[in-house]
């Protein structure tokens, strides 16, 4: 018998996470506001910054994996040991960074494939013309549909060992709404107005700001994708 759902039950592991990691959102979210107007007024963070784009863009995709992943893991894990909510390293901590740190590279190659296919798709440029068609893309096709589900079987993945058949057993109508719906709510709130002014950039800007909205992003994607998994899978 399917449990019952609720928008207001279906928020609460986003609620929690902010709960949990508030202090890190604050922390990146202050880097990325001080280097905003850092470009626009410091000539030397201007060219580093545009150092840094250049290096990125040389790198290809396994170097933009790499940066995500770090930006997903170790910055956020080492943030969340100075400010809390948990100083404290384990070896199952340590496990499980690993297998993250592998997984937001996979992410990291998956979102540079994606958005090389919104510039094909829709060209390159801060218009509504141009900026709209990649939001409605990214956020009712690609998210939903491509990168949750994708990161929901990764956790399944953690929770029930590789085993592709349980795996798939595990997926159906209530999977869906009970892990994915509780991660798209958070993420259309907290990536929406980030996106829109992310667009707006310059390209160079572009790339360390989305690394730092990531890193604050992940510690709560982590928790929301893992809550309350083991549970549903065993339905």
């Amino acid at each position: 018998m399917a449990s019952s759902w609720s928008l207001r039950e279906a928020a609460r592991p986003g609620l929690l996470a902010v709960r949990n990691y508030y202090r890190v959102f604050l922390f990146f979210q202050a880097i990325a506001i001080g280097l905003y107007f850092a470009y626009y007024h410091l000539p030397c963070i201007r060219n580093a910054v545009d150092i840094f784009a250049a290096w990125k863009a040389s790198g290809g995709l396994l170097l933009s994996a790499l940066l995500t992943a770090v930006a997903g893991t170790v910055l956020p894990e080492s943030v969340r040991t100075i400010v809390g909510p948990d100083r404290s390293w384990s070896r199952d901590r340590f496990r499980k960074l690993g297998w993250n740190f592998l997984f937001f590279a996979f992410n990291g190659l998956l979102v540079d494939l994606f958005y090389v296919l919104q510039a094909f798709l829709f060209g390159v440029g801060n218009s509504w013309s141009v900026v709209l068609p990649k939001m409605a893309l990214d956020f009712f096709g690609f998210i939903p549909w491509v990168a949750l589900p994708m990161s929901v079987s990764y956790f399944l993945w953690l929770e029930l060992g590789w085993s592709p058949l349980r795996i798939g057993r595990a997926w159906n109508w209530p999977l869906y709404r009970d892990r994915v719906v509780p991660l798209l709510i958070p993420d259309f709130v907290y990536w929406g107005p980030i996106l829109i002014f992310l667009y707006g950039l310059p390209l160079t800007l572009q790339v360390p700001f989305f690394l730092l909205a990531f890193s604050g992003w992940s510690l709560a994607f982590v928790f929301i994708g893992s809550h309350g998994l083991e549970k549903s899978a065993d339905k």
